[in-house]
């Protein structure tokens, strides 16, 4: 078969800045946006203009002396960072519907345009205001009222209020990152058309909803819960008391389709294509064309989004013939995702955490690899599991503690003995939920193995998660350990990375 020519687009990825380059300008864009998150629109506006007069200054002075003009690039590039998150707020909150709040409004025209969560007797949902108002909001209505779906088109009566800031944790913050700026609580609501959301989007939602009723079918609580997560990154389904074990026991990352959860899925993707005898050219574009369909289908997590541009950039990579550098693909994928939302960086839980444990996999996982002797032949694999664990888990922690409090002591314990089997899991899983919508009994079938191994986890996280010393409180001391957590491990990075290099060069 005749292979796909290249795009003239992609020859000119060889124009790029270099590797080392390109990563330095956007650890510093990213970190004049970081910077700038701390700060409100007026203090920031100054502070940009006494930059960017410094750096004027200092640049026409290196030009003068004949030094090269690098050195007045480098500070526009973080200067540009730092008004892009003020200029993106700015822009938002101008088009939001900020300007509601406090008032009581008739008749509201909207869209939603996220999938409902439905919890206990209530269900939550964004919506996109329609002219003439503007903005997006969360409503948060009675679910044994209307079945609302995505795309519906209503009409809502209530009061705007702004979200609210609790002690432990910022509402208002959380729904900003998403420039959600106002909440309506249980209004009058009527639904006066269906289908008007984006058509693939709507259809990839309704595909999402039958695979989801189908994993309730077959399997029981709290087994076809947790096969929601691994497969649909879907954590409402799941009780309390099992959120509570899979935070204590450190194994929440398994049901937030984590890098690791996509990589499982692409490769799966990948074999069944070439077994069938697809050429490679067509298999490429095919996991592109996956990949970016399944992360709408999930909902477009960070951590999903974050795994697949890295694995677009992995099999773009193979097509080209060019070294997969992971350091510079992680980067790639967070800079692209903050210039579409900035305020991911700093408020967004869940994209600081897939971030850091992939940067704990590309700087710790060699060290913990000779440590642990991974190459050799082990049982189940357990000291290769165990030094991922121990990578990815390091370099969250400090998120961990600062968001949490507590100190998890048994992670890499639970993670060596469950993780060996989630691979196994999701496909018995994904193969009998499929299945089913053919016959219910061979989901029925298939589905049996997959409970034994859903049960045998699940028993494993409840049994260590309800340990009293699963976790260590630390109290009101947790900013100072995080901040001491993080230089410590930061370091230690530094000296690794440096350390590897030396061992390249010999």
């Amino acid at each position: 078969m005749e292979e796909i020519s290249i795009p003239n687009w992609f020859q000119k990825i060889n124009s790029l800045p270099p590797p080392h380059q390109f990563l330095l300008i956007t650890i510093i864009f990213i970190g004049g946006i970081f910077l700038s998150s701390f700060l409100n629109f007026p203090t920031a506006v100054l502070i940009g203009l006494l930059l960017l007069l410094l750096s004027s200054i200092f640049g026409l002075s290196a030009v003068l002396a004949g030094r090269p003009a690098t050195f007045f690039i480098y500070p526009l590039i973080f200067i540009f960072g730092f008004s892009y998150l003020q200029l993106y707020n700015f822009y938002q909150e101008t088009h939001s519907s900020n300007y509601l709040n406090g008032t009581e409004q008739s008749r509201v025209a909207a869209v939603i345009n996220d999938l409902p969560a439905y919890s206990n007797n209530s269900v939550s949902f964004q919506v996109k205001l329609l002219p003439p108002f503007q903005g997006k909001v969360l409503i948060k209505s009675r679910s044994y009222t209307t079945d609302f779906q995505y795309g519906d088109k209503i009409v809502f009566s209530g009061k705007f209020e702004q979200p609210q800031t609790y002690e432990d944790f910022d509402y208002r913050a959380y729904l900003a990152k998403d420039n959600v700026y106002s909440v309506v609580y249980y209004p009058e609501i009527e639904i006066l058309e269906h289908h008007q959301g984006l058509w693939l989007k709507e259809k990839l939602y309704q595909l999402r909803l039958s695979f989801q009723k189908q994993i309730d079918k077959i399997f029981t609580e709290p087994e076809g819960g947790f096969l929601s997560g691994l497969l649909l990154g879907e954590k409402r389904t799941l009780d309390k008391d099992l959120q509570l074990a899979l935070q204590r026991s450190g194994t929440t990352h398994l049901i937030a389709l984590s890098g690791y959860n996509i990589t499982i899925i692409t490769e799966a993707v990948s074999f069944l294509l070439i077994s069938l005898g697809v050429a490679r050219p067509q298999a490429f574009w095919a996991i592109v064309i996956f990949l970016i369909l399944f992360i709408i289908l999930t909902g477009a997590s960070p951590s999903v989004v974050r795994a697949g541009i890295m694995g677009v950039l992995l099999v773009l990579s193979h097509k080209l013939g060019k070294r997969y550098e992971v350091r510079n693909a992680l980067f790639c994928a967070a800079l692209l995702m903050i210039v579409f939302n900035p305020k991911i960086l700093r408020f967004d839980f869940g994209f600081q955490l897939s971030f850091a444990a992939t940067l704990g996999l590309i700087y710790l996982m060699p060290f913990f690899s000779r440590l642990l002797k991974a190459d050799q032949q082990n049982f189940f694999n357990w000291r290769e599991i165990l030094a991922t664990t121990l990578s990815a888990q390091i370099m969250v922690l400090p998120l961990l503690i600062l968001r949490f409090g507590s100190l998890p002591l048994i992670s890499p314990l639970v993670n060596m003995i469950i993780i060996s089997l989630i691979p196994a899991t999701m496909l018995l899983g994904f193969i009998a939920t499929s299945l089913s919508f053919i016959s219910l009994w061979l989901g029925y079938l298939i589905g049996f193995i997959a409970y034994l191994l859903l049960h045998f986890e699940i028993g494993v996280i409840n049994f260590f998660g309800h340990w009293n010393l699963a976790t260590l409180s630390l109290g009101s001391y947790r900013e100072i350990i995080f901040w001491i957590s993080a230089i410590l491990i930061f370091g230690f990075s530094i000296y690794l990375r440096k350390h590897e290099l030396l061992r390249q060069e010999i």
